[in-house]
């Protein structure tokens, strides 16, 4: 779950980005994104009565993405900004994100299958 300003907003987004589909799912405006991985998304209205701490709340989305150079060019096509540059790590590769509301984003890329880890 993610706490949204304007949660269809945000959703089309992300479902623009993967390719999913988005569903309302409470009378709130709690909003559900689809993913094509099978992964659901749910985002929901932020409160603005709590205090909460925005962004240092240590909460990012982990998308798991087959191709990370056009799924960071359609990101930032749709809104997103680049925090980090790309970083190749035995387990993939990554990239940090904010998308349209600030919230941390990496995506990742699984390594190629013929990816061998550098001797120690």
């Amino acid at each position: 779950m993610l706490a949204s300003e304007n949660p269809h907003h945000l959703a089309g987004f992300y479902t623009d980005l993967f390719g999913g589909e988005s569903v309302t799912t409470t009378p709130a405006g709690a909003v559900t994104v689809h993913l094509p991985t099978g992964t659901e998304m749910v985002l929901y209205q932020r409160s603005h009565t709590c205090s909460q701490l925005r962004q240092s709340n240590g909460l990012a989305l982990c998308l798991r993405c087959a191709d990370l150079e056009g799924t960071r060019q359609r990101a930032v096509s749709l809104g997103a900004k680049v925090l980090k540059p790309v970083r190749t790590e035995a387990f993939g590769r990554e990239q940090w994100l904010l998308d349209p509301e600030e919230n941390r984003v990496l995506l990742w890329e699984d390594p190629p299958t013929d990816f061998m880890e550098p001797a120690a």
